[in-house]
């Protein structure tokens, strides 16, 4: 049975769908099969891998108006896309019994067909977010290490303490990782440290420095280790991949 990982944090531009896409590479690569789902309604997973124009999304699945496609990218690695119009899911759905297990119910078989299910979950904590947060078994939350990066992160971690409690018992924080990271600005060393001081069981080691080649990478619709595989990036996104791997929780079960 695979395991469900959601990315998430409620600050926009702090990597999220770069890492779920590069962790889900990089999963891949490691011989595991591995599905992305793009919940985010700016569409920024799907379209970063050089897909547009793809008729069946994962908003018309939650809406029960077809199956749940998944595209194949590359060797053990595929794509539900996403859709701008998931924006409308929680006008549309709010007011339905079990909401918040819609997409629980819709990857339910998906699970038993791969290893991994990585969801790129929006900016923001919604009815999205929350199914999101309904159906996973971890949770990573990418950050980058400035002023106001412990607002957002300290919702998110509300708004998971309150869904393990109430709707996921068994949902985890995997971890809380950097993104974006230059060793050479004090404030941003000193700012993780402040963070890892507060936090101690939740920072990972593994750091994704602040790379050309990972902003690039979305605009040819590829992954870092297809695109730069001897970058820093690409050793970066590998070396948090290991550290994921030899987590407890992460490993699929089954």
């Amino acid at each position: 049975m695979g395991k469900i990982i959601a990315f998430t944090n409620q600050k926009g531009g702090v990597g999220k769908t770069t890492s779920t896409v590069n962790i889900g590479a990089g999963l891949a690569q490691e011989g595991h099969r591995v599905v992305l789902v793009d919940l985010d309604p700016q569409c920024n997973l799907t379209h970063g891998l050089g897909q547009r124009d793809l008729k069946l999304n994962v908003y018309g699945a939650l809406l029960k108006e077809y199956p749940l496609k998944v595209y194949p990218l590359l060797h053990n690695l595929g794509l539900v896309a996403g859709s701008p119009t998931i924006s409308s899911f929680e006008k549309v759905k709010g007011d339905e019994l079990d909401r918040e297990f819609l997409l629980k119910d819709l990857l339910e078989k998906l699970k038993e067909r791969c290893d991994y299910i990585l969801l790129d979950c929006p900016p923001a904590l919604g009815l999205i977010t929350l199914n999101a947060y309904a159906c996973a078994d971890l949770i990573y939350i990418p950050l980058e290490a400035q002023l106001y990066a412990t607002d957002g992160l300290e919702k998110v971690l509300e708004m998971v303490g309150r869904v393990k409690r109430r709707v996921n018992p068994s949902l985890t924080v995997g971890g809380i990782f950097f993104t974006r990271f230059d060793t050479r600005k004090i404030l941003l060393r000193e700012t993780a440290e402040t963070i890892r001081e507060k936090y101690p069981d939740l920072v990972l080691t593994s750091r994704i420095r602040e790379t050309i080649g990972l902003g690039e990478a979305p605009h040819l619709g590829k992954d870092i280790f297809s695109y730069a595989p001897t970058s820093a990036g690409a050793a970066d996104y590998k070396a948090l991949v290991q550290e994921i791997l030899t987590t407890k929780d992460s490993i699929p079960h089954g």
